[in-house]
Formats: structure tokens, C-alpha cells, sequence
């Protein structure tokens, strides 16, 4: 996570879209959709899987994710929501004889709040189902249905395939390069004790770090879309998207930044929070999870993403947490991950999102 980025999702599709100059030719034509998908056959029964499937693919989550020893668990509510109606999306899996899924890959496609047309994959193969070539036949799967659903997505713009890639997982970076994939972007996974001194930050005149209420939900929402922009990203979230990102958000954890030198109080900064308590038992401890934190231009270097950091940590550390988790973006232009190490956050691990550009 940075000081831009939402965690735990890509964005929501929108709309429409803006076409960056450089594309010319529509996105259902760039992509080049193959005339026969490539469908995973052999070695398992494979099918077509539904929400109803939602049961047998979190268990198998969840024997993958232990065995992998990943710092996180995925949720029930997670898996029922990628088979929500609205999201283009398609998904394939793999049974033994007695019925039990061993393997499966999925692919949704959305219009990332970086403006760029994104089909995501992800999937897991049973530990004892691994060197079958199983995860061959998904990515090879996923890369074209893929293509189809860029292609009837209805959206315009710069677009990508991409598959987020633990470092835990063996073998899983040089499948990916086989099929074509690079390495694009990194996410750093940071976390600080609470039971080390958190310091004090003193704001400047006017300005203070208050509890994020209801009265600010559209305020903070506008500060969010104004902080991409500043940064070059023109796209934005609605009202009904806001509204979803803010579904997690723990209230007593989550603070705005409010410069009052005018009679009508100025949202300067904001940071949300949330609490995974599905991945406690695999960490170990119990976190608190720093969801996004963003500061308006005029606000930047005044101390203001430092203190609504330290208010937040001061907040979980009450709660009870042990420790403050947050994800960064190594290549996020606001130098996030400078700040972090400062409060005493340290790397604990690694994600990398490989990309094929369409």
C-alpha cells in the first residue's frame, strides 16, 4: 500500500473510458482474442466453476495458503464476491475422482483506478497436485479467456493481463515468464511493532487530525480522487464505488487531516484502516491494517501523512493490536516507504505483478 493505492482491490469498473492517444485501434481488436481457448484437460476432471463452487474453492485456499505459508488467509465474503454478476469474469477448475477441487484459475476484468483496462488472474493447485502441469494449463487458460473478456468488456484504454505473484509460492515466477509475463510492479509487505514508543507529531497552526465521520465520507472521497490527479491519474471513483471501498473501513481506526484557517474546514489528508482478522491465526498476531493514506498537494511536507500514520498506529496499539500492517508500492512516487521505515516499519514480504500489455 502508498499513499495513493487502495489495498485488497484493483479498482472498479466504470463506464466507458478515455482512450489514451497511443491506442488507436479499439481494445477488442488490439487484443486479438484467440478463436479457440485453450481448455485445461487431463490429469483431473475440469469444469466450469460458479458461485456455488464458492464452498470448495476457499478450502482449497486455504490448504494452498497454509502450505505456502502466505501472511494472509483468504475470506468466504472474498471468493463470493468474485462471482458478483456485474463484473466480467470467468472461472475453471479442476476435481480429483472423489470430488474434492484441486486446482482452479479465475480472470474478472476492471477499469483499475490507474486508468488502465485490467483482466486480473489468480488461482492456487493443491500442494499434492503441483508438477502435473496443472498451473501450465491455467495460465494458459487465463491468457486467452482473458483476451475475451478485454474484448467484450465494453472498456477503452490502455489494457494488461496480469497475475500478482507471492514469492512464497515455488515455481510460480517462472511459469509466468514462460507464458510471456514481466515483471511490472512490487509490493512490499511492512509491518511495525506496537509495543515500541509511537512518537508524537505537532501540526502546524490549523491544522488537526480529527475522527473520520460520516460528515466526511464525500469530502475525503474528492480528496482521494484530487490526490490521483495530482499524480497524472484520471480516474476516479463514484460515489456507489466509494461507498464499497469504505465496506471494511474500521471507523475508530481510520482519521481525516482538517485544515480550519477558513470558516469552512478543508480536507488536507485522510487515512483508512481496516482489521483482517481471517489472517491472524496464519500471522500469528493480531494487526491492524492501514488500508490508504493520502495528502492534497498543499499539505504535503507539513508533517500531516506522519501524524495521521502515528494517530492510526496509537489507535491499533489501544485496540489491543500487536502490530501495524501495511502493503507499499516500491515505485509510488511520494517516497511512502522513505516514511514508513522512519515510524519502524519493517519488510516482512514480497508480492510482483507480472504483466502482459494488450
Amino acid at each position: 500500500m502508498n499513499f495513493l493505492d487502495l489495498s485488497r482491490a484493483s479498482g472498479d469498473p466504470q463506464d466507458g473510458g478515455q482512450r489514451p492517444s497511443g491506442d488507436t485501434e479499439p481494445l477488442a481488436t488490439r487484443v486479438a482474442p484467440p478463436a479457440h481457448l485453450r481448455i485445461p484437460a487431463g490429469q483431473a476432471r475440469w469444469r466450469p466453476l460458479h458461485e456455488t463452487d464458492a464452498g470448495s474453492i476457499i478450502q482449497l485456499q486455504r490448504v494452498a495458503e497454509d502450505f505456502d505459508r502466505t501472511p494472509y488467509r483468504t475470506t468466504e465474503a472474498e471468493i463470493i464476491d468474485l462471482f458478483e454478476p456485474d463484473i466480467p469474469h470467468s472461472a475453471y477448475g479442476a476435481f480429483d475422482l472423489a470430488g474434492t477441487l484441486v486446482a482452479y484459475g479465475y480472470v474478472r476484468v476492471q477499469l483499475t483506478e490507474l486508468s488502465i483496462v485490467r483482466a486480473t488472474c489468480s488461482g492456487a493447485v493443491h500442494p499434492e497436485w503441483r508438477d502435473k502441469s496443472l498451473g501450465t494449463s491455467i495460465v494458459a487458460w487465463q491468457s486467452d479467456i482473458a483476451r475475451h473478456l478485454l474484448a467484450r468488456s465494453g472498456l477503452e484504454g490502455k489494457a494488461q493481463i496480469a497475475q500478482f505473484a507471492d514469492e512464497t509460492v515455488v515455481g510460480m515466477v517462472d511459469l509466468l515468464e514462460r507464458s510471456g509475463f514481466t515483471a511490472r510492479r512490487w509490493f512490499t509487505q511492512m509491518r511495525r511493532d506496537l509495543t515500541e514508543e509511537i512518537p508524537v507529531v505537532t501540526l502546524g497552526p490549523y491544522l488537526a487530525i480529527e475522527p473520520w465521520g460520516e460528515l466526511w465520507n464525500d469530502a475525503v472521497r474528492r480528496a482521494h480522487n484530487q490526490a490521483f490527479a495530482d499524480y497524472g491519474e484520471s480516474s476516479e471513483l463514484t460515489v456507489q464505488q466509494w461507498e464499497r471501498t469504505l465496506e471494511n473501513v474500521v471507523r475508530e481506526w481510520s482519521f481525516v487531516a482538517l485544515d480550519r484557517s477558513s470558516d469552512r474546514a478543508r480536507v488536507a489528508g485522510y487515512i483508512m484502516a481496516s482489521r483482517w482478522e481471517e489472517d491472524w491465526p496464519a500471522l500469528g498476531w493480531r494487526e491492524g491494517y492501514v488500508e490508504a493514506l493520502g495528502v492534497l498537494a498543499p499539505w504535503r511536507r507539513r508533517g500531516v501523512a506522519r501524524s495521521l500514520l502515528t494517530r492510526t498506529m496509537k489507535a491499533f496499539q489501544e485496540s489491543g493490536m500487536d502490530y501495524a500492517g501495511i502493503d507499499v508500492d516500491i515505485d509510488d512516487p511520494t517516497g511512502a516507504q522513505h516514511l514508513y521505515t522512519q515510524l519502524g516499519f519493517e519488510p516482512t514480504h514480497r508480492t510482483v505483478m507480472y504483466a502482459i500489455d494488450v
